[in-house]
C-alpha cells in the first residue's frame, strides 16, 4: 500500500449539490499528481419568507475551502451534471458577490469542463424537436409563475418553480461555458473523453444522458390560468405587475381538510394548483431536467466511484435498458435522497447489490436540506440505502461545512 486515498468532499450547501474529488493520479513513470474534479455547485433559489435550503451565504465558505484545497493549482474538472440551479448558481454567484470577476478568474481556473449534452449552444440545430419540447416546458414555467405570483405562491411549488426559472438558469449555464471555452465538453453517453481530461491512471464512463433527451420531454397538461402570453414572456421566474393584479382561479368546492398545523389559505392555493394542474406540470418539468443529469463512473486503483447527479427513475431505467450499470463501492445518491432518485431494487441491485461483489466496503452520500422539496429527505429511500452501503447525509451534521469520505490504495 502507498498510503495514498481517493478523497470525496461533499459539501453542505443546503438543498443543493457540491462534490470536490481528490485524486492521486498516477503517471506511466511512476509519478504522482494530486487532480481534483469539482462536481456542481449551486443550493435551491431563495423563496422570500419560505424557509427551506436557500442560503447563499454558504457559497463564500465553500469557495474558500475550494480554493485553498486547489493550493494555487488549476482544477483539472469542472463537472456541471445538469441545469438547475441547486446544481449551476454557486460558481457565477462567486464570482460575482464574493470575489468579483477579476479575482475569480485568476484564482479559479479551470483547465477542463464538461456539461450535460443539452447544455450545448448548438442543440437546436442538432435536435430541433426536442429543442421545441424544451421550450414548451420553459413557457410552462412562465406562465405559472406569473399566474401563482397572482394566487399566491404555495411554498410547496415555490422551489421547484423558481429551480426551474429559464432567465436565471440560462444565465448561469452562460457563466459556466465561459470557464474554459476551449476545454468544453457537451457529455453524453456516447462522448469519447480522450482529450477532455488531464487524468492517466483514473479512468471514467458515461452512463447518461443519451445525446438526445426527447424521452423526457412528455406532454405537459393544458393549463387556462388566466395569464397573458405578454406577462408570461415578461416574468421568467418573477412576478410583473400584470400577474399581480390577476385574481387567482376560484377554488372548487369540496375542499379537503388541511393538515393540522397547515395555514389554510396556502392549502387552498396548493389545490387549486393541483386542480389547475399547475403542481403536476411543475413536477413533470422538474423531472425532466434532472433526467437529463450527467452520470458517471469514476474507477481508481479498484475502487469505483459513482456520481449519479440528479437522474430519476425514467433515466435508470434507461441506464437498465442500454446495459451499463455494474457494482460499485460508493454512490453520491441522486436528487437529494427523493424517492424518485432512487430505482427500484431490480435497478439498484444491479449496480449497489444486497451482497457486495468484493470485500470493499460500500459507502453512499446524500447532500440534503429540510423543508424544500417535499418528501425530501425521505426515510424509506434512505433505510433502503442503508441496507446496501455506509449512508452519511448533510442533515447527520448540519453545523459541518463538509464532510470527507476516503478510499485508500490497496
Amino acid at each position: 500500500m502507498s498510503g495514498e486515498a481517493l478523497r470525496v468532499r461533499v459539501y453542505n450547501v443546503r438543498f443543493g449539490d457540491a462534490i470536490l474529488v481528490t485524486v492521486p493520479d498516477r503517471g506511466p513513470d511512476g509519478t504522482t499528481t494530486t487532480r481534483r474534479i469539482l462536481i456542481d455547485l449551486g443550493n435551491a433559489p431563495l423563496v422570500a419568507n419560505k424557509g427551506g435550503g436557500a442560503d447563499d451565504s454558504v457559497f463564500a465558505p465553500v469557495l474558500a475551502d475550494i480554493l485553498k484545497e486547489l493550493d494555487g493549482h488549476h482544477l483539472d474538472l469542472y463537472v456541471m451534471t445538469h441545469e438547475h440551479l441547486d446544481h449551476t448558481q454557486g460558481l457565477p454567484y462567486a464570482a460575482m458577490k464574493v470575489l468579483g470577476e477579476a479575482k475569480f478568474k485568476q484564482q479559479f481556473v479551470v483547465d477542463n469542463v464538461w456539461m450535460t449534452a443539452s447544455a450545448d449552444p448548438d442543440y437546436a440545430t442538432k435536435f430541433p424537436n426536442t429543442v421545441k419540447k424544451m421550450e414548451a416546458h420553459q413557457e410552462q414555467v412562465r406562465q405559472i409563475s406569473a399566474y401563482l405570483g397572482a394566487a399566491g405562491m404555495p411554498a410547496a411549488l415555490a422551489s421547484y418553480l423558481l429551480n426551474n426559472n429559464p432567465a436565471r438558469t440560462t444565465e448561469c449555464v452562460q457563466f459556466l461555458r465561459e470557464l474554459n471555452p476551449a476545454k468544453t465538453t457537451y457529455v453524453h453517453r456516447e462522448t469519447s473523453l480522450a482529450g477532455t481530461h488531464p487524468f492517466q491512471e483514473a479512468t471514467f464512463e458515461i452512463w447518461a444522458p443519451e445525446e438526445d433527451a426527447s424521452e423526457y420531454y412528455g406532454r405537459l397538461k393544458p393549463l387556462a390560468l388566466g395569464v397573458s402570453d405578454g406577462a408570461a414572456r415578461a416574468v421568467g421566474g418573477a412576478t410583473t405587475a400584470t400577474a399581480r393584479s390577476r385574481k387567482p382561479k376560484p377554488v372548487l368546492d369540496p375542499v379537503p381538510e388541511p393538515p393540522r398545523g397547515v395555514d389554510l389559505g396556502s392549502f387552498l392555493n396548493l389545490v387549486n394548483s393541483r386542480r389547475t394542474g399547475v403542481a403536476d406540470n411543475l413536477l413533470a418539468i422538474d423531472k425532466a431536467a434532472n433526467n437529463t443529469s450527467l452520470v458517471f463512473m469514476l474507477s481508481w486503483r479498484g475502487w469505483r466511484l459513482l456520481f449519479a447527479g440528479d437522474a430519476e427513475k425514467k433515466s435508470w431505467a434507461r441506464m437498465q435498458k442500454e446495459g451499463v450499470l455494474k457494482p460499485v463501492h460508493f454512490l453520491k445518491v441522486s436528487h437529494h435522497g427523493s424517492h424518485n432518485g432512487t430505482p427500484e431494487d431490480t435497478i439498484l441491485e444491479q449496480f449497489l447489490p444486497t451482497k457486495p461483489h468484493d470485500l470493499r466496503g460500500r459507502s453512499a452520500a446524500i447532500s440534503t436540506w429540510t423543508e424544500t422539496y417535499g418528501g425530501i429527505p425521505h426515510t424509506e429511500t434512505n433505510d433502503r440505502l442503508k441496507s446496501r452501503a455506509a449512508l452519511q447525509t448533510t442533515l447527520d451534521s448540519p453545523e459541518k461545512l463538509f464532510y470527507n469520505l476516503e478510499f485508500p490504495d490497496s
